[in-house]
């Protein structure tokens, strides 16, 4: 792939112009040189990347004969049967012209990126010289990329024209890939190469960093260094690994395991005091799982003597997934979350080992991999902080009656081990502006068996709107997609002055209950009133009723709604049945008497499954002053279905 003098000319010219920036502060105090001598004092003299190099073959050979990685020399062959694929400026500007995250795009960018991966891979299983040409060729020509931020980051097009250089979640894969193959083959790759790989990761990572860590921009372009969320961690991660290859010497690689050390820790100031992920399961692991990288870097970087997971916060915020399951391997869809997501096992396995947890769900014993690239596949596939660890006994089951994340207002509610109950639900309320957050106050899920038959609807995929002005107008992502009342025909208002707050809780091994007022959550200026109980019972098959009590000033349309990705219908009596593959529940409607009409609506959002989740509408007939509605939801039979 070739592109114009012209553009090369501009990407040399940002990087010489943010070089030369007037100088600034240090964003936020820059890193101590006590603390850079300090850490500097505990690397080795040598450059640091996870795993064996090629030059190992024992490590190699015991490898290669690893189920993980029958399929590696096979996989790298087919490449060579096929030219690479070009990432050309057309391709690079679908999202510009569409807003959508384009497969096109995404499938070229890995098809040729994914490459390093599988080519370094081949050849250290091999070692037969067979697959570094093909490297070479795939490393050059994506160093020849005008930038490698992804384009959906990119959308005025200011990188791929080399207005500018920025840090994102895309261009810190190829840098770090690119450190890792340094590291694994060294030698093997020509000195041409291997000063392009240096010389590119330096312009397009190392240095846009520590310019903005010593304050040498104009403007505060990487945001994300003192955000709280997955960026953080995410790009966190990759910049360390490719400057504990890439550094110019011992001290500059210190300079960025102190930035890294130090700036990362507002990643988990995002989790709060009771460790719960706003963001939702998925980006628990995307976030997490990269912390957890940097904190390997770190420790294994300094031979153990930096060692992060020594925070005892970062132990709590490992233990996110284990407490938010809900029951019998679900989780709620809270947030950018899929329906049906969990926690990687490797990653668990990992952390169930590191901290000697013990838990028998999370046993994973070998943790040997070739996929999650490079840098992810040699972390667990070689001897780490993990494995250093005595195998705990694999005994333990972590189980809490109710899981209760106050500082966040989630709240699970389980059975009692060995009962006939054999329901459980989550409760969220919150407030309507955290990250990855659906505007949700209220909402719940209910699991029956392995079930979530009534539940949050997940994410949606994600296009230019998801993160704009217009985020709430996705029927998912808003209160319509939500088991939530919607309030004189408004839904919640999206800000975080749109709140729940928690009236009170009262917790017992019989049963649970939590009052919660949702009222702050709409701008309904005729609302006086409107709190929403939750009772959960745990006796016999179980029970969970949820009653709405809600006021105005003047008469104003009242209803609620059930979601479900199952299946439904309304019985003679009035009530509705509700299932998913053999497990039903029934509900019962009571609105003191007042009538009330049930209307189905398929929330037609793309959420990448194949299939829209159906909102069960309850509105009351007329308008009111005030109204109770009670819903009790039972274990059902599907027998007759």
């Amino acid at each position: 792939m070739v592109f114009s003098v012209y553009t090369v000319l501009l990407i040399a010219g940002a990087a010489i112009g943010l070089a030369a920036c007037a100088a600034a502060a240090p964003l936020d105090g820059g890193v101590p040189d006590a603390e850079i001598d300090r850490i500097a004092a505990m690397l080795g003299d040598r450059p640091f990347a996870f795993g064996p190099s090629i030059e190992d073959r024992a490590a190699w050979e015991k490898l290669g004969k690893h189920k993980s990685y029958a399929g590696v020399v096979a996989n790298a062959e087919k490449l060579l049967k096929g030219p690479m694929p070009e990432l050309t400026e057309q391709i690079y500007l679908e999202y510009t012209q569409t807003g959508n995250r384009t497969k096109h795009y995404n499938d070229v960018r890995y098809a040729r990126h994914g490459r390093i991966a599988t080519l370094v891979l081949a050849e250290c299983v091999e070692n037969r010289g067979r697959f570094i040409p093909a490297l070479e060729a795939a490393i050059e020509s994506i160093c020849q990329e005008p930038t490698w931020v992804f384009n959906f980051h990119d959308p005025a097009l200011e990188n791929w024209h080399g207005k500018t250089i920025q840090i994102d979640l895309g261009s810190i894969l190829p840098a770090h890939a690119m450190a890792q193959a340094e590291h694994m083959l060294g030698g093997r790759l020509s000195d041409r190469v291997r000063k392009r790989m240096t010389t590119t990761c330096r312009q397009r990572i190392l240095d846009p960093y520590r310019q903005e860590i010593l304050g040498q921009t104009k403007a505060r372009g990487l945001w994300w260094i003192t955000n709280v969320n997955n960026w953080n961690a995410v790009c966190h991660a990759g910049v360390l690994g490719t400057a504990l290859v890439f550094g110019e010497d011992k001290r500059d690689r210190a300079f960025f395991a102190a930035a890294a050390a130090k700036f990362s820790r507002r990643y988990l100031q995002s989790f709060g005091k009771d460790a719960y992920c706003q963001e939702g399961l998925g980006y628990w692991g995307y976030g997490f799982g990269n912390y957890i990288m940097l904190c390997e870097l770190l420790y294994q970087a300094t031979g153990g003597k930096l060692d992060l997971y020594q925070d005892p916060d970062v132990r709590e915020v490992a233990l996110f997934p284990v407490r938010d399951q809900i029951t019998n391997g679900v989780w709620p869809s809270y947030a950018d979350s899929a329906v049906g997501a969990v926690p990687s096992a490797q990653l668990m396995g990992f952390l169930n080992r590191r901290y000697g947890l013990g838990l028998q769900q999370w046993q994973v014993e070998d943790q040997t991999t070739a996929g999650g690239g490079l840098p992810t596949a040699m972390m667990f596939s070689s001897p780490n902080s993990a494995t250093a660890q005595e195998l705990a006994n694999q005994a333990k089951e972590y189980y809490e009656l109710r899981t209760y994340f106050a500082a966040n207002q989630v709240l699970n509610l389980r059975p009692a081990k060995g009962s006939a109950c054999r329901m459980a639900v989550s409760i969220k309320g919150g407030n309507n502006e955290e990250p990855h957050g659906h505007t949700d106050m209220g909402t719940f899920v209910v699991v029956m068996g392995k079930e979530p038959v009534i539940l949050d609807p997940g994410l949606e995929v994600y296009t230019a709107r998801t993160f704009s002005e217009n985020r709430f107008k996705s029927n998912l992502l808003n209160s319509f997609g939500h088991p939530v009342p919607r309030v004189a025909g408004q839904l919640q208002t999206p800000g975080r002055q749109y709140h729940a707050t928690i009236l009170s809780t009262q917790f017992a091994d019989a049963g649970d209950t939590c009052v919660m007022d949702i009222k702050p959550a709409y701008s309904v200026p005729a609302l006086t009133k409107l709190t929403r109980t939750f009772a959960y019972d745990r006796s016999a098959e179980g029970q969970f009723t949820v009653t709405d009590e809600v006021a105005f000033s003047t008469p104003q349309q009242y209803g609620t709604a059930l979601i479900t990705y199952g299946q439904w219908k309304q019985q003679a009596d009035g009530s509705l049945l509700l299932w998913q593959n053999k497990e039903a529940v029934k509900v019962v409607i009571d609105s003191n008497g007042a009538a009330f009409t049930v209307t189905p609506e398929t929330i037609q959002e793309d959420n990448g499954k194949g299939t829209k989740p159906t909102r069960i509408g309850i509105d009351l007939a007329q308008p009111v002053t005030a109204a109770r509605v009670l819903l009790t939801i039972t274990p059902a039979s599907v027998s007759g279905l």
